[in-house]
């Protein structure tokens, strides 16, 4: 008994050996249950370029997939870009195979060799009226033969700063975005068409009627110094070798005549901040993709300019790159537009004496051409608001020329408080005088013919 017990004692010491050489935990822990398959070998990696991005601020996403396995393998893979950002569409691209998109899913099918890698691309935006400091995971699938894998990109997102005028102008951009969204979501539960469009219309108008008041003054400025152009004539010719009197006569006038010469100017600058915040917030939504819908012939009010690029490279060097249809088509607002603006400017322009406003008005003639420049770089919403606006100003300023009476001019009698001189008693006196003068004359004559 005592001889089983160290042949048992001996054989658990060898096995004991055979054992702890044999077996190595670290790799043991390295190998898998079930034996690789070096053909489905595949790595994805998503990498955005920036980890920190501004509300309303493009960044781009770079997915990369590479076969470290010794076949080829055929591949798929989906994105699904988080509510948070907004996928642009138009530029989604692949080095190999072929990727498409669908509402905000990015899918990618291909077959990668050994050894071979993919690259695809894409730009997002988050909503420039969405919130700060969140962050928002995007996560890209992979199926890489019988592997699922997955990668996550993280980004966190921040108010832009982009100066002092920035941060006064925000609040308005914010708002005016805000306002167009609602009153297209409004439409959309309507049967109207081209809702984006009409609501562009429809926030013109109740600009335009906001700011009647000012625009009312506007008007009655300019009709009122009209008026008072042949007073400013004959001032001029009075002191026309003495610039000092003349401007102290005309501010005179002025006065007197209740105008202020910068009347009209005054309300187009109080609305400066509303025009400039009106086009960040449509180049905006434009880069949002919330202008690619049409209005009427109109292709989509985000064109025509390329993206994020303020140039007229869609219509020169000819042919044009969208084609002559879809050209022609976008050039039919820009040429209304320059048209109506115009109009406006000669009928809101009174005819002035003073060779300075003169200048200034041959100057102002060429102000609808630039007009028509800008209209051509930048999104047709844009220029759809400019020739809305157009419009309800010449029928206001038609309305306002047929219905307001104008300010009576000071005269010169109206200056003079005194009474007019009363002439009648002279007139009656001169007129008593001339016969006694005859009489006298007559009787004169008689006396004479007596005498001889």
């Amino acid at each position: 008994m005592q001889f089983i017990k160290y042949w048992s004692i001996l054989l658990f010491g060898l096995g004991l050996v055979v054992f702890i050489t044999v077996y190595d935990p670290v790799n043991a822990s390295s190998q898998p249950l079930a034996p690789t398959n070096q053909e489905n070998d595949g790595i994805i990696e998503n990498v955005p370029s920036l980890e920190l991005v501004n509300l309303g601020e493009i960044f781009s996403y770079s997915i990369t997939i590479t076969n470290n396995g010794s076949s080829t393998v055929d591949s798929t893979m989906a994105d699904d870009i988080p509510a948070e950002l907004i996928l642009l569409p138009d530029t989604v691209s692949a080095t190999i195979g072929v990727a498409s998109v669908e509402g905000q899913t990015i899918s990618w099918q291909g077959d990668l060799a050994s050894g071979e890698d993919v690259e695809i691309i894409y730009n997002t935006i988050p909503s420039s009226l969405g919130a700060a400091d969140i962050e928002i995971s995007n996560i890209a699938s992979l199926t890489f033969g019988d592997n699922q894998i997955q990668s996550v990109a993280t980004v966190t997102t921040q108010e832009g700063y982009y100066g002092i005028i920035w941060m006064f102008l925000n609040p308005f951009v914010k708002g005016i975005t805000w306002a167009l969204i609602l009153i297209d979501s409004m439409l959309q539960q309507t049967t109207t068409p081209y809702t984006f469009g009409f609501a562009i219309i429809l926030f013109t108008v109740t600009i335009r009627g906001v700011t009647f008041p000012l625009n009312m003054q506007q008007i009655k400025s300019s009709k009122a110094m009209q008026e008072l152009q042949p007073q400013l004539k004959a001032l001029q010719e009075k002191y026309k070798d003495n610039r000092e009197e003349l401007a102290m006569a005309q501010m005179n006038l002025y006065k007197e005549a209740g105008v202020n010469p910068l009347g009209g100017c005054l309300p187009m600058l109080i609305q400066m901040p509303i025009w400039i915040s009106l086009y960040w917030a449509l180049v905006q939504l434009s880069l949002e993709g919330a202008l690619t819908e049409g209005f009427f012939w109109i292709p989509s009010l985000g064109g025509p300019v390329a993206y994020r690029e303020a140039s007229f490279g869609w219509l020169y060097p000819f042919p044009p790159s969208i084609g002559w249809g879809p050209a022609l088509s976008y050039l039919i607002l820009p040429v209304l537009l320059v048209v109506s603006q115009m109009y406006m400017q000669q009928m809101m322009t009174p005819p002035s004496t003073d060779p300075q406003q003169a200048q200034m008005q041959t100057m102002m003639k060429f102000m609808p051409l630039m007009f028509g420049y800008f209209a051509l770089i930048v999104p047709a919403g844009l220029t759809l608001y400019w020739f809305t606006n157009n419009i309800l100003m010449v029928v206001q300023q038609y309305f306002t020329k047929t219905h307001l009476e104008p300010a009576a001019p000071p005269t010169a009698e109206a200056s003079d408080p005194s009474p007019p001189a009363k002439t009648k008693p002279a007139k009656t006196k001169s007129a008593n005088t001339k016969p006694k003068e005859g009489r006298k004359t007559k009787h004169a004559r008689n006396k004479s013919r007596r005498k001889r």
